[in-house]
């Protein structure tokens, strides 16, 4: 291997470093943004249904997070809440 050869190799192995990772940036700005959305509507969903729903008042932190990831995943389509009630009906 001559010694000219050598700086070469450094060079373009810079320049293919540098490329792949300005790429990856690139390919995770979508991601970024559709986490970024995603967080507000949880913010959002806990902190309207800590305002508006009187029913819910006895439901602990977790709870409430948990029914407003459905609410952010599209589980839950009107953020009006049926709470039923379970009665056991035993002989």
């Amino acid at each position: 291997m001559s010694p000219h050869k050598s700086p070469n190799i450094i060079k373009y192995c810079v320049i293919t470093s540098t490329a792949a990772i300005v790429l990856i940036a690139i390919s995770l700005i979508p991601v970024s943004r559709k986490a970024s959305y995603w967080n507000r509507c949880l913010d959002k969903t806990v902190r309207w249904i800590n305002e508006k729903e009187k029913d819910l008042k006895g439901w602990d932190k977790e709870a409430k997070e948990s029914l407003a990831v459905a609410v952010c995943n599209g589980a839950v389509y009107e953020p009006k809440l049926q709470i039923k009630e379970f009665t056991s009906t035993t002989k």
